[in-house]
């Protein structure tokens, strides 16, 4: 299914708008944010409510080293990577004590102090007001063009998405299912939770600070409304809606929510109550996402009927 809307991205550029390259741009960012929050909270079954934060991490660090210092953007993404994963790192280790609701409250204060900072220091992060930041430079290479910058945006969620689906096919990735399914039984296995929860904080967080680095030189502009708790809850509404624990689930999440707010301009007042209806009535009604829809038509068309020996002898003798 991914290589399917991989293939469909790589050809839809050339037959859309500006604007809707632009939301192309936005879906892309966004998988590659929910892809990190679904590693965290879907494999690994950690509640998280500061993603934005760590996207935040990553747009600023991208803004102030381009915007202040001059620095280029294949120089800048590396940093904003680096900084989040430390800084996802260290969350992680107090955070390796607490579960389910103590969790989601550290990271929810994490997330407000991350806001205060922010407008704090706004010399260098521009405050309330934000901060603006021109074109990417590549290797002395102005990416000037809607195509160019949206050549870069898919390069990146291609990447990023062939990790995660490499990761969770390797021992990390079941030492992480082991992890939310039975915490004893995986320390018993041998795996150090501890450890476990600290990788995949400092995951997250790099997954997130590439997609808020990529949003800040798509956009052209950040402030910390784009990074408060709203912008957590609907990340976190990407992975329900999608399917918690799988990457594509985490893909379609973000296809669907990206292209939501198109179809709910004329009530954009109460966007965040139907994001709230969303979430609620997919945790009640279909937990597994819409990924078990995908499943459920996979199975039905490639599904190949079992021959079983034993019974067809049997049949053939009566």
């Amino acid at each position: 299914m991914l290589v399917i809307v991989l293939a469909a991205l790589a050809v839809v550029p050339f037959f859309l708008t500006s604007y809707w390259v632009y939301l192309t741009n936005l879906f892309l960012i966004n998988a590659i944010v929910a892809v990190g929050l679904n590693i965290l909270t879907g494999n690994a079954g950690q509640i998280s409510l500061c993603q934005s934060s760590f996207m935040a991490i990553g747009a600023y660090t991208t803004a102030v080293l381009s915007a202040r210092y001059g620095l280029p953007y294949w120089l800048t993404l590396p940093a904003a990577m680096a900084v989040a994963g430390g800084t996802g790192a260290l969350l992680g280790y107090p955070a390796r004590r607490l579960s389910d609701i103590y969790l989601a409250l550290a990271t929810f204060g994490f997330l407000e102090i991350f806001q205060v900072v922010i407008e704090e220091f706004s010399d260098l992060t521009g405050g309330v007001r934000g901060i603006s930041i021109g074109r990417p430079s590549l290797f002395g290479v102005t990416l000037k063009s809607d195509l160019s910058l949206y050549c870069l945006v898919l390069a990146a969620a291609v990447i990023m998405i062939w990790v995660a689906s490499n990761l969770m096919r390797s021992r990390f990735g079941r030492a992480f299912n082991a992890v939310r399914q039975s915490p004893y039984a995986a320390q018993a296995l041998g795996i150090s939770i501890g450890r476990v929860k600290l990788i995949t904080f400092a995951l997250s967080a790099v997954f997130a600070a590439v997609g808020g680095s990529l949003m800040a030189v798509v956009v052209g502009f950040i402030d910390p409304l784009e990074f408060n708790v709203i912008a957590s809850l609907r990340q976190i509404t990407f992975i329900v809606v999608g399917g918690l624990g799988s990457i594509a689930g985490s893909v379609i999440g973000a296809l669907v929510l990206t292209a939501l707010p198109e179809l709910l301009r004329g009530v954009k007042e109460y966007v965040g109550i139907i994001y709230a209806i969303i979430l609620l009535g997919f945790l009640l009604f279909m937990p597994g996402g819409l990924i078990t829809i995908w499943a459920i038509i996979r199975d039905r068309i490639w599904r190949k009927p079992v021959k079983i020996e034993g019974a067809n002898r049997a049949a053939s003798l009566d």
